[in-house]
């Protein structure tokens, strides 16, 4: 009986080994704390400036490496522009966003128009 047993138990033993041996911890996008970030300026919105300037440190890193942001970077970072008033830097935020990631094309692209007739509604109501 002890020899029908230890087959059984070695093999357990070593598809429990190799499993564990595949486990990774590397993501596929690097997020640049953004998780963290996002959380401190949820709990504190005096926070929202280093939210935005961590992001446009991460970005600039990610474009200067020549590696693929995380989805939804860009739009995020365009948001943050637009909330400050800058809404040309949002627009091309919200470009490189839909670019970037062709599933998000709708959203972005109606985003961009909407800052559009915004900034045109402004401009003709100065005259």
């Amino acid at each position: 009986m002890k020899n029908k047993l230890q087959p059984k138990i070695v093999l357990l033993v070593l598809s429990g080994l190799f499993l564990t041996g595949c486990a990774t911890t590397s993501s596929l996008y690097q997020w640049g704390g953004y998780d963290a970030m996002l959380y401190q300026s949820y709990k504190n919105p005096e926070k929202v400036a280093e939210l935005r300037k961590g992001l446009e440190l991460h970005i600039e890193k990610m474009e200067t490496t020549n590696q693929k942001l995380a989805p939804g970077l860009y739009a995020e970072l365009g948001t943050l522009y637009l909330q400050g008033g800058e809404e040309a830097k949002a627009v091309e935020m919200y470009t490189k966003e839909r670019n970037n990631w062709p599933e998000s094309q709708g959203l972005m692209d109606t985003l961009i128009t909407n800052i559009t007739k915004r900034v045109k509604g402004k401009a003709g109501g100065k005259s």
